[in-house]
């Protein structure tokens, strides 16, 4: 063995012990504190960014916020949502503040609780000592790494008034060291600095904050308050100091010899207690344990001078392009028009599209580039013809890509146009009854695309025609059923080539710091392509927005789609996920619930969510603009007057109504002709004063759906031209409107008549608003309710297409409408119609992306800054993350070996018994777990490592006793609990076990009847729900039930519980689809603390402990075990006394294992090195000291531990499965 690995194997996992003292002379009443990365309270709850539910603590100003384990809040809510967002405890949410001359006062801080509490007497006074050690804990280092010989661990002091006044968020208290003698003043300072009043320390305390952290003068004066962000600082050198945050204050600094787990004693004159222990002296700069932070300071200072110096200091510069990140717009189409004039010369130019107007716009800190594919009005004949639009796309900053005419017509006209259009349109298989839905299998075959395989049908609409043709499409649909699965089986594939096609390419383009932006569902498998192949290569993954710009349907619809599942996966490899309205986030949210069973996330400023695969997807609304300065233009343009004067000239003084609609099934064109048609019935007056400008577009996307639409069109436009006149109605078919024409139309109409039956969002009728906004009488917009449109104009009258009478009284009313409310509907919509941009809209969505991802940095600023520039949050969250790193089996082993009283303590689902991914459609009574127990060769390792007489292992899980003696009750020598520790077995080699509880709640049986007698309602309402009764605990499942009515019902219910039950000493936890009742001061760390004291006292001490758990419920075992490893040696008085045992069952509890009651006194403390391994399964902020990957590597240890050997592995077991169905 290496010296590296000696040391290395000797270090990992020892538990080093720190006494701190500090010299404060803080006035009566309040007393001091120490916090660090590995100090934290479990006899409180709360959760992992805040271990003692110190929010909770801060809001309840005027309580005695420090008493040791009694807080006295009342309940307290553990919600799944929140569990799924939780962070490390020392980089949890950031509370801004400013820095003072004499401290930093937050009263909402998440670390106060979290801290050790330091003591004195009369006679030591003003030296503080922590009564407890701090446990700091050492661990293997990084893969490829070695065991540093040094390590530092950081600490802070603060100062705690239980019972004191809030002043608010902009009262600011500062303690102003002045002497040796009277080392505190008190001066109560406004957020401006002006002092208003000013007390000594001899005041009754009544002013103080509840909590004061130090902040030493010369630092603040000498080095400035950290920055908070770029836009929060000014220059380095500037008068003006930069605000500064919490979790940027100063630290202190102790030093650890990782080879006898000793501290090391700074150089220079020190004070030191006679035990050993270095002295500190509050607010005192030039402490030994503030050196390293001095040092570390001006370094980053220096840097960012440097840094500074070498940057222009002009805020209007321009960020050079060379250091600006790039922002691919990938799109199927790119937003420009092709053609090929009469000398065989290729022209190009950008087009109508939004994509295309931030062309000449400012995308701050980011240089566009566009990648996809063209649309040509000649046609590319060789590589010569793709060589020279090769060219001048690129100096246009676009790169093309090509596809065969084969797989083009397969993806865009087949899967894109006649599944996925149809699909994200809400067209289920009742829509397809109608024959523009069919399949039109020969549009990928036949260049004209002329034919298709359903035969027409009159309108249903259609009620006033009496010929009805018969239905003779299913019956034709049956037959073909085999040949369109194979055709869309085909159409797939091209969709998939089309797809990795794009990847291949934008792979290779793009960086890690650039930024993605998959535009529209013919792309939607773009997003997990590139995040594929990132992981696998094992770069960092770009970031990326997928914007969908078409309705996103019911999870019902949705899901009909076979490949759904996996459109829906790609689209949450996105870092944000944009569409136009609510109701499509919604739909998309609540078919990632159905299908996937993801959990929501809420991000700051509003943004919602969804956490997949410990990713967190963000989802935002952001509504489409249109080009202003682009409409004002096109105004100007003597093509669009003369439009606009032949359209008057044409109809004269009659009134105008005017539409722009495709010739679609959905845009719903039949039916606002069948109402124009009724409206002339009915109203005989307007047939002279009025007409319908309508033009019809046919662009040959849906062959079928426009011919199929055009024959019905053409019925009615004829019959109402027979019926009224041919001056009543203005028809035309084109293949585009060009933007003249459409302004003109606009411009000369009274109003704009809109009868989508579903559609995304149109840019027309913010058009149409635009246009009549400089008006004297404004146009009316009429809206279907079923168009994005609908939810941004608040000025247009909404209607639904399906309501003939309701669309006629609109209709009539928008006609007669006088001009102060024609007016005051314009105003509602012109200014954000005017003021916004594609440029604005653009932003707005990356501001969302890096609200969402507020961990990224961009390369201008924090990335391209050295390590030493870091600020201490950022500093000290790198600390951490190198003393989180994977566990090493050697390192267990190593101390397994050199230990003889062992405690094993590990978590039941998860941990031992392997998870797997559950199928969203099956209910299971055993969320992901395979089987009912653990792997066979990890079953007979605990049977094995049980039969050592220094091991004392146990199993605890959240299960019920049933479930957990059946799967490992026949280990003998093993100690089970159930129900999360509330009843446990202990150890026993006899066959009849004997099961004790733990008597928390005195009060439980009127606890019981009321949560029952509420939950029963709820189940009585709610189908697949069901009450479960524990020991301790009362649960309500809604796993059984509709994954939303289940979640909604659940939270509803925790409130009545929390109404009924809060005069009760107990909290309510809302994860994996329950939500149970028990005790508030019990977890699973209650039995931990339990267990670790019984074999103490048996063994006469602990020597080694290994804790494994994968969930947050087992968060608390690890905080236990750190507990109690502080507590060793303590005055049995002066620790928290476990719960009193009862007895459930008859059964053998040998003498020996008194765990009836609990030893009096703690062990004696030993010199020899303690070990323990808290260990999480997975990556993930944790309070374990240590992780591995998955449940498998638990198995593996395990196997290690009972043969002796690193030789022995696990081996993942060949279970025959049912196969997994899965549904279309």
């Amino acid at each position: 063995m290496t010296p590296s690995h000696c040391h290395q194997s000797q270090s990992s996992g020892r538990v080093v012990k720190i006494h701190l003292a500090c010299r404060a002379s803080i006035p009566i009443g309040s007393h001091l504190r120490v916090t660090g990365a590995h100090i934290w309270d479990p006899t409180e709850t709360g959760s992992p960014d805040d271990p003692s539910n110190a929010a909770a603590v801060a809001s309840q100003i005027g309580q005695s916020a420090y008493d040791r384990g009694k807080l006295g809040l009342g309940g307290m809510v553990v919600n799944e949502d929140e569990a799924a967002q939780t962070g490390d405890g020392l980089n949890g949410s950031v509370l801004e503040r400013q820095a003072l001359h004499g401290g930093i006062h937050d009263d909402r801080s998440l670390w106060h609780a979290s801290s050790i509490e330091m003591v004195t007497s009369p006679k030591t006074y003003p030296l503080w000592r922590t009564r407890r050690p701090v446990i700091v804990t050492l661990t293997d280092p990084r893969d490829g790494m070695d065991m540093k010989k040094v390590i530092q661990h950081q600490y802070r002091y603060l100062v705690a008034t239980p019972g004191s006044e809030n002043d608010g968020p902009h009262g600011l208290i500062a303690f102003e060291y002045l002497q040796e003698t009277d080392p505190f003043s008190m001066k109560k300072i406004s957020s401006s600095g002006v002092e208003l009043n000013a007390m000594t320390s001899g005041n009754d305390g009544t002013e103080f904050p509840v909590t004061l952290w130090e902040n030493p003068p010369a630092f603040n004066d000498s080095f400035g308050a950290q920055p908070v962000n770029s836009e929060a600082t000014t220059s380095v050198q500037g008068s003006e100091k930069p605000k500064g945050i919490l979790s940027n204050l100063c630290y202190r600094t102790l030093e650890i010899d990782t080879l006898n787990g000793n501290v090391i004693k700074p150089p220079g004159t020190n004070e030191f207690t006679e035990d050993g222990v270095l002295v500190d002296n509050w607010n005192r700069a030039d402490d030994a344990s503030f050196q390293a932070y001095a040092e570390r300071e001006k370094v980053r200072i220096e840097s960012l001078a440097d840094s500074a110096a070498s940057t222009p200091n002009n805020p209007d510069t321009v960020t050079p392009v060379a250091t600006r990140r790039r922002i691919y717009f990938v799109c199927y189409h790119l937003p420009v028009s092709v053609s090929k004039n009469a000398r065989g010369e290729w022209k190009v130019a950008w087009s109508e599209s939004l994509l295309a107007n931030i062309v000449d716009s400012n995308l701050v800190g980011y240089t566009p580039h566009w990648v996809g594919t063209v649309m040509t009005d000649g046609h590319i004949l060789d590589d010569l013809d793709r060589d020279e639009l090769k060219m001048i796309l690129a100096s246009m900053d676009c790169t093309v890509i090509y596809f065969e005419t084969s797989i083009r017509d397969k993806h865009y006209q087949g899967f894109c146009k006649q599944v996925l259009w149809e699909v994200f349109h809400y067209v289920d298989l009742v829509d397809i009854h109608n024959n523009a839905f069919g399949f039109d299998l020969d549009v990928a075959n036949d260049p004209e695309k002329s034919t298709g395989t359903i035969h027409d049908l009159r309108s249903l609409w259609d009620q006033v025609g009496t010929e009805v043709t018969p239905l003779k499409s299913l019956f034709r649909r049956l037959i073909n059923f085999k040949s369109q699965q194979s055709q869309v089986g085909e159409w797939w594939a091209a969709y998939n080539t089309v797809n990795q096609t794009f990847a291949n390419i934008v792979g290779k383009m793009a960086s890690r710091n650039d930024v993605i932006w998959v535009n529209d569902y013919h792309l939607a498998l773009l997003p997990s392509l590139l995040l594929s192949e990132e992981t696998r290569t094992e770069v960092k993954p770009t970031q990326k927005i997928f914007y969908l710009h078409i309705p996103f349907p019911s999870s019902r619809i949705f899901l009909e789609m076979e490949c759904g599942v996996s459109i829906l996966r790609s689209m949450l490899s996105a870092d944000l996920i944009a569409f136009h309205g609510f109701s499509d986030a919604r739909h998309f949210q609540s078919c990632a619930k159905r299908a996937l069973g993801l959990t929501e996330r809420r991000f700051a400023g509003g943004l919602i969510g969804l956490t997949y695969r410990k990713r967190h997807v963000a989802i935002t609304m952001n509504h489409v603009p249109i080009e202003a300065d682009a409409l004002d233009g096109a105004l100007e343009q003597e093509s669009t007057i003369e439009f606009e004067r032949s359209l008057r000239s044409k109809h004269k003084e009659r009134k105008i109504i005017c539409g722009i609609n495709a010739a679609q099934y959905l845009s719903g064109l039949t039916l606002k002709l069948l109402t124009y048609e009724k409206f002339l019935s009915d109203a005989p007056a307007w047939r002279d004063k009025v007409v319908l400008v309508q033009r019809c577009i046919a662009k040959g996307d849906r062959c079928l759906d426009e011919k199929m639409t055009l024959r019905e069109v053409r019925v009615v436009v004829d019959r109402i031209m027979k019926r009224f006149g041919h001056e009543v109605i203005d028809f035309e078919e084109v293949s585009s409107v060009p933007i003249e024409k459409r302004l003109a139309m606009w411009k000369v109409s009274d109003c704009f008549f809109s009868t989508e039956i579903r559609g995304g969002l149109s840019l027309w009728p913010m058009e149409y608003v635009y246009v009549n906004g400089s008006k004297e009488c404004p146009g009316v917009l009429i809206v279907s309710e079923f168009t994005a449109a609908c939810s941004i104009l608040n000025g247009a009258l909404r209607i639904s297409p399906h309501d003939l009478n309701q669309t006629l009284k609109t209709l009539d009313r928008a006609l007669n409408m006088p001009i102060d409310e024609r007016q005051g509907r314009s105003l509602r919509d012109i200014e954000w119609v005017s003021s916004s941009s594609a440029a604005s809209w653009i932003q707005n969505v990356i501001r969302d992306l890096k609200d969402s991802s507020p961990d990224e940095e961009a390369p201008d600023d924090k990335a391209t800054l050295p390590s030493k520039a870091m600020a201490v949050s950022e500093f000290l969250k790198t600390q951490r993350d190198e003393r989180f790193t994977r566990l090493n089996p050697s390192s267990v082993l190593s101390a397994y070996k050199s230990t003889s009283k062992r405690v094993i303590v590990l978590d039941f689902n998860g941990t031992i018994v392997i998870k797997e991914a559950v199928d969203s459609f099956l209910k299971r009574s055993q969320v992901g777990s395979a089987g009912d127990g653990p792997p066979q060769a990890a079953y007979a390792a605990l049977e094995k490592l049980c039969l050592d007489d220094n091991n004392t292992v146990f199993v605890i899980s959240g299960d019920m006793r049933q479930a957990i003696e059946s799967s490992l009750g026949n280990i003998k020598g093993m100690g089970l609990a159930s129900s999360n520790g509330s009843c446990f077995s202990p150890p026993t080699k006899q066959a009849a076990r004997s099961w004790l509880a733990l008597d928390i709640a005195s009060n439980w049986e009127e606890v019981k009847k009321k949560a029952i007698q509420i939950m029963s309602k709820f189940t009585a309402l709610t189908n697949g729900s069901h009450i479960k009764l524990a020991h301790s605990s009362i649960g309500w499942s809604y796993f059984d039930c509709d994954p939303e009515w289940g979640s909604l019902q659940a939270k509803h219910l925790v409130l009545e519980l929390e109404d009924q039950l809060a005069r009760f000493d107990v909290r309510f936890v809302n994860l994996k689809g329950i939500v149970e009742v028990m005790p508030r001061e019990f977890n699973k760390g209650v039995i931990v603390t339990k267990i670790l004291r019984d074999a103490a006292s048996r063994n006469n001490g602990v020597d080694f402990v290994l804790c494994m758990g994968d969930d947050i419920s087992d968060e608390k075992m690890f905080t236990s075990v750190m507990s109690y490893v502080s507590e060793r040696g303590d005055d049995y008085n002066n620790v928290t006394p476990s719960p009193p045992v009862i007895q459930l069952s008859q059964g053998f509890l040998p003498a020996s294992q008194p765990l009836l009651t609990e030893a009096p006194l703690l062990e004696a403390v030993s010199d020899d090195p303690m070990f323990a391994f808290t260990v999480a399964v997975g990556k993930k902020p944790s309070h374990a000291s240590q992780y591995v990957d998955k449940a498998e590597d638990v198995a593996d240890l395990l196997v290690k531990l009972a043969a002796g050997s690193l030789d022995e592995e696990f081996v993942v077991e060949k279970v025959d499965k049912q196969q997994q169905m899965h549904f279309a």
